[in-house]
């Protein structure tokens, strides 16, 4: 948070003890219209990039823009808006205050207005909500100061779904990002999965005690301020190949899959853990997970050839800018990837191959099904392979792993490892959650549409893609699950219903 030296770094990522949120509003605080908050999105202040390879049609840009911004008021100021940053990785709202603000919640009214729309819709107030004054820093490419950050101690009681490139309103041109409250979201795993939606599991992280004071008990006194486990990490895979699942029954049968070793030599990418972020823009990496992804597209035939960074090298000129962070972010290098997937965890946690195995495994099984349906008559089928046969049900594929791909040319921003806002960050996941690489912000995810849904157990990151954007741009893979027997059939990859795929002959294998 933006507090100064040592007590920015305790509030932003010292985390000392577990606990909830002690600011929040107790009462009934809020006033929800559950209809779209139409958002703006600050300036990217991603600097123009050379994507350095050959994008083919994954090289369509993304859709612009940086941090998410809503227009919210404070009703006892009178009338007027100024823009609030949505920032998925802040663990506690916001208000803009002067330096010498007490550190120590207040209590504050405020309410939310929908952005491009005259008049301006209000959609949501809140009553009574325990917010934290700091002082704020610009945003992108700093030509905007937000007046707050709406923060997860507020976002994680409802269920938010976020559009992060849908129409915008009255026809106008042009995309525009909205926020959704939602109560809650009572869809099953089955509908989800048969309706098409890539639902990511995940676990909030972080929360406990920071130097900030919290709300007055009824003696008037406080104590630390506690704020809860918010932090939305998922598994990722960065630069995987392209993938089609169509074949060419000319061409050569695909590559034999037997062993969990094959499994692995067959994915390609690198497996990341990245951080939520909407308060920001782009990908951010580390250097040493970025490195990690260079070696790794260097060895393809063909190469794909990212530039390496040294940990000590000279910054780039152009920083991140984080709301709630008190100084710009030295930028490494800013570089750009030709796609990303987020990966959900079907394996289980014991045998859990990384997100770019499960990546793979979930790409053969489309071309199984694709084949089945797409190629009736033909006089032989694609089979599931032997490596991905589940090893509790013999003769049965496992289940594949739902997963939301993003193509284009997405902005990376590589940073040091050491950096004081990506350390803070990891001191706050660990150790129960993974080491971080990165964060994932509100322009890589492109064309993406995501339902946080804080609220199921397990909480739950539910995907799609906007309609009319091409696969190569976006594409949302649900979980196909494993059939009983031939008399049923399932719902995958947006195909029609299909029945249990043949398995390859034991022969195929050594």
């Amino acid at each position: 948070m933006r507090l100064g030296g040592a007590g920015a770094l305790a509030v932003a990522a010292g985390l000392i003890a577990a606990g909830s949120f002690a600011a929040g509003c107790q009462d009934d605080c809020c006033t929800i219209d559950s209809f779209p908050i139409v958002l703006g999105r600050a300036p990217s202040g991603v600097p123009p990039l050379d994507a350095g390879y050959d994008g083919g049609a994954d090289a369509a840009p993304l859709p612009d823009g940086g941090a998410l911004l809503v227009r919210a008021a404070l009703p006892a100021v009178g009338p007027g808006t100024f823009p609030m940053v949505i920032d998925t990785a802040s663990p506690i709202t916001i208000l803009g205050s002067g330096l010498d603000a007490p550190l120590q919640t207040a209590t504050t009214d405020f309410d939310l207005y929908g952005s491009d729309e005259t008049p301006a819709p209000l959609r949501a107030s809140f009553r009574g909500w325990g917010v934290l004054p700091l002082p704020l820093g610009p945003i992108g490419d700093g030509a905007i100061v937000p007046g707050g950050v709406l923060g997860g101690d507020l976002l994680h009681a409802f269920s938010v779904e976020l559009r992060l490139a849908g129409p915008c309103p009255d026809e106008l041109p042009g995309t525009c990002p909205s926020l959704t409250f939602w109560s809650h979201l009572s869809a099953t795993q089955a509908f989800l999965e048969d309706a098409g939606f890539a639902v990511l599991n995940f676990t909030q992280y972080g929360g406990g005690e920071v130097t900030a004071d919290g709300p007055p008990d009824f003696l008037g006194l406080r104590g630390p301020l506690t704020v809860p486990p918010t932090r939305v990490v998922l598994r990722a895979c960065a630069v995987p190949t392209a993938f089609s699942p169509a074949r060419d029954p000319a061409g050569p049968p695909p590559q034999a899959c037997c062993t969990s070793a094959d499994a692995l030599a067959q994915s390609s990418g690198v497996d990341l853990s990245l951080l939520v972020d909407t308060g920001i823009g782009p990908l951010v990496l580390s250097t040493t997970a970025w490195n990690r992804v260079v070696t790794n597209a260097a060895a393809r035939d063909p190469p794909l050839l990212l530039p390496p960074v040294l940990a000590s090298g000279t910054p780039s000129g152009t920083p991140l800018r984080v709301a709630s962070w008190p100084t710009p972010i030295q930028v490494l290098a800013w570089a750009a990837i030709p796609r990303y997937a987020l990966v959900n965890l079907e394996a289980g946690a014991n045998d859990d191959p990384g997100p770019c195995v499960e990546l793979a495994r979930a790409r053969r099984t489309e071309m199984v099904s694709y084949d089945t349906v797409m190629n009736p008559t033909a006089a032989t089928h694609l089979c599931v392979q032997p490596c991905d046969l589940d090893p509790n049900q013999s003769g049965e594929a496992q289940n594949s792993a739902a997963y939301l791909e993003i193509g284009g040319n997405v902005p990376v921003a590589v940073i040091s490892d050491v950096d004081p806002f990506l350390q803070g960050l990891q001191f706050d996941v660990l150790p129960e959650g993974p080491q971080l690489d990165g964060l994932v912000g509100a322009q890589a995810l492109g064309a993406a549409r995501v339902e946080l849904d804080y609220l199921s157990s397990p909480s739950r990151a539910v995907f799609s893609c906007e309609a009319d954007v091409a696969r190569s741009s976006c594409w949302a893979a649900a979980r196909c699950p494993q059939l009983p027997d031939q008399s049923t059939v399932h719902y995958c990859f947006g195909l029609g219903a299909h029945t249990v795929p043949t398995n390859c002959a034991p022969t195929s294998c050594p």
